[in-house]
């Protein structure tokens, strides 16, 4: 009986190979680890420029909604004789000095007695833009 547990006792005991194998296995679980952080890092880095990128639209959005809104306000201009144009350049704005915003008014278009307003927003010198149009009637 005694024999028995003297040699349980010696196969239970680690061994030089089985140590080697513990630190081959930790080493491949490092690289693996560190294969899955740096994919998660690119990740959060497409993310942040893609939540900056929403940001900014919804700002270009929003400053050309508050420009239409503001010309709805003042009505039909039954004194317009041509197209106008105009340009609020880069650093006008106080409040988003980083957008520029164009106002362009084409009377009797598409028919007699409607005007066409298009206001466009242009931002990151110009790479990006965001319009909206409505039409007023007499």
């Amino acid at each position: 009986m005694d024999r028995l547990l003297v040699n349980l006792d010696h196969r239970c005991a680690p061994s030089d190979h089985n140590r080697g194998l513990a630190l081959l296995e930790v080493l491949i679980a490092l690289a693996l680890v560190s294969v899955v952080l740096l994919g998660l890092a690119g990740l959060s880095t497409v993310a942040i420029k893609g939540a900056n990128l929403s940001r900014e639209m919804t700002t270009g959005v929003t400053l050309a909604q508050d420009k239409l809104e503001e010309i709805r306000l003042s009505g039909y201009q039954p004194s317009l004789s041509g197209a106008i144009s105009q340009v609020e350049p880069y650093g006008s704005m106080t409040e988003e000095p980083l957008y520029t915003r164009t106002v362009s008014v084409q009377p009797n278009t598409p028919t007699v007695g409607l005007q066409t307003i298009t206001v466009t927003v242009q931002w990151d010198a110009d790479a990006h833009s965001s319009s909206l149009s409505t039409m007023l009637a007499e």
